[in-house]
């Protein structure tokens, strides 16, 4: 049952991306947009003007190394959506390997990770770091297997593996040390104050580390000192509801609940499993996610990522056990259909999405390449009652809009610059040429749509076109900013605008 159940579920998951040929994923147009800028390098004489590659030593390369190449042999729509179909999948199949690994058995409770599968990070475009949640786990299961039977070839693998998962994400890496740290006090506990044996399995730990560690050193991220930021102890609560957050906020809540209740009844009457390698490495996972500060180094939602990993762990590091016939097919019956409503609620919003996307197709269309576009937007607090009806797939459940670098479609499809395409040299291989890196500084981020109607509060100085997002939540566009651009075509997603000549504010 579990062995034809596994290649289903995975078809359901993969299905939305069948819907929309860009999914309304945060980050994704923006990696989409780069990966163009990569594979075109030197023989694209337009985005060659604009951009260069610059690559080093970044602990953060796993899409930048592999989408490219595809978009030599694939059109780049379906390139980037295989590549969005493998991260989805990875860390789901990730949880049933790792789960068999510890268990030594096959159960369907490690199916039901797929509730996660469709989570905050996953719909933000963290690709790189969902990638290695599921490298990790399937890294761990294959120690776990192996380590004690064949020791030289699996330490060869996991050197191989944590160098990968290195150039993936390092939230991966320390994942992984974490899952077979687990393991490893497991099999050293019943030895304990043998110092040769314990010596012996961490020989086979070390080149794993010193590796990564190594490059590491020589990374432009190393030498970075930024502040930390912390999140709140009641900012730590909320995010505990970011494994199954998608659209719909009480939807969200009640699979939390009813995953949480589950588990809790499961402990409390003695029918759940938990190995002393998995336990382990849930003790950890939860220290990171108590400890880990919000933003360190330039990377943002630190703390958030580890309350993901918490999200996939608990279907891969616990087993409920001696459930009664009346509870299993109870508890799979409302499993099932909790996430065939998770599962249509996405489908209904990415369908939304793709009229988002002939709209704004529609709005940029005179747009020829080279030209050079800002963007401006509407944003939920200047207009909260026009972001309450906007389609489900331009927000998160918890109110973090998903849109922002939709725009990115000016460069994927029409070759224009946009000055916010993701160039830092500690996260990414690519170097902004001047005289564009100037327009980008003169940027900065996406702001208020607001900021454009005030003299000197967004520089147009050099730029051909202004992009406004969310365009209908701003009531009259025919006036707006009307003494510095012009309005050349509308919809409710956007508006595009032509900067008068001589317009230049400094």
């Amino acid at each position: 049952m579990i062995r034809w159940a596994l290649p289903l579920l995975c078809l359901v998951l993969v299905a939305p991306l069948v819907l929309v040929d860009v999914p309304p994923l945060l980050d994704y147009p923006n990696h989409l947009a780069r990966a163009i800028v990569l594979a075109s390098a030197g023989t694209d004489p337009i985005l060659s003007r604009m951009y260069a590659p610059h690559w080093a030593i970044i602990p953060d390369l796993g899409i930048d190394l592999v989408l490219p190449a595809l978009l030599h042999v694939l059109p780049v729509h379906l390139a980037g959506r295989i590549l969005l179909g493998v991260i989805l999948l990875l860390p789901v199949l990730g949880v049933v390997a790792y789960s068999r690994a510890v268990f030594r058995t096959e159960a369907a409770w490690p199916l039901a990770s797929a509730l996660v599968a469709y989570n905050a990070t996953f719909l933000l475009g963290f690709l790189n770091f969902v990638a290695g949640i599921g490298i990790a786990l399937l890294l761990g299961a294959a120690w776990i297997v192996w380590r004690d039977q064949y020791p030289k070839g699996m330490a060869v693998i996991a050197s191989f593996g944590t160098v990968s998962l290195f150039f993936c994400h390092l939230a991966g890496l320390l994942f992984f040390f974490m899952l077979i740290g687990g393991y490893e006090l497991e099999r050293l506990w019943p030895e304990r104050g043998k110092s040769i044996a314990a010596g012996a399995r961490i020989r086979a730990i070390l080149p794993s580390v010193v590796a990564p560690l190594t490059l590491y050193l020589f990374s432009p991220l190393a030498p970075l000192s930024h502040g930390i930021e912390w999140t709140s102890p009641i900012d730590k609560v909320r995010q505990l509801i970011l494994p199954f957050a998608n659209y719909v906020l009480p939807l969200d809540i009640l699979t939390t609940c009813l995953m949480a209740g589950f588990l809790l009844a499961c402990i409390a009457t003695g029918r759940c499993r938990i190995a002393p390698a998995s336990g382990a490495a849930l003790a950890l996972t939860t220290v990171g996610f108590l400890a880990a500060p919000w933003a360190f180094k330039g990377t943002y939602f630190l703390d958030t990522r580890f309350v993901i990993l918490l999200g996939f762990l608990v279907f891969a590091a616990v087993l409920p056990v001696r459930l009664t016939r009346l509870v299993a097919i109870s508890a799979a019956c409302v499993f099932a259909v909790l996430f065939t409503i998770r599962m249509a609620v996405i489908g209904y919003a990415w369908h939304e999405h793709q009229h988002d996307l002939a709209d704004l197709r529609a709005v940029i269309a005179s747009v020829l390449p080279g030209a050079r576009v800002m963007t401006v937007e509407v944003s939920p607090a200047t207009a909260p009652s026009y972001w309450q009806r906007v389609p489900l797939s331009r927000m998160l459940s918890f109110g973090l809009r998903l849109d922002s670098h939709i725009s990115a479609l000016l460069l994927i499809e029409h070759r224009a610059y946009w000055p916010f395409l993701f160039d830092n040299p500690s996260q990414q291989p690519v170097d902004t040429r001047p005289p564009y890196k100037e327009l980008a500084e003169q940027a900065g981020s996406v702001t208020s749509h607001l900021a454009s109607t005030v003299p000197g509060a967004v520089n147009l100085c050099g730029y051909d076109y202004l992009l406004l997002l969310d365009a209908g939540g701003e009531t009259d566009l025919q006036r707006f900013a009307s003494d510095r651009m012009t309005l050349i075509e509308q919809r409710d997603i956007a508006a595009l605008f032509r900067v008068r000549r001589g317009v230049c504010l400094r």
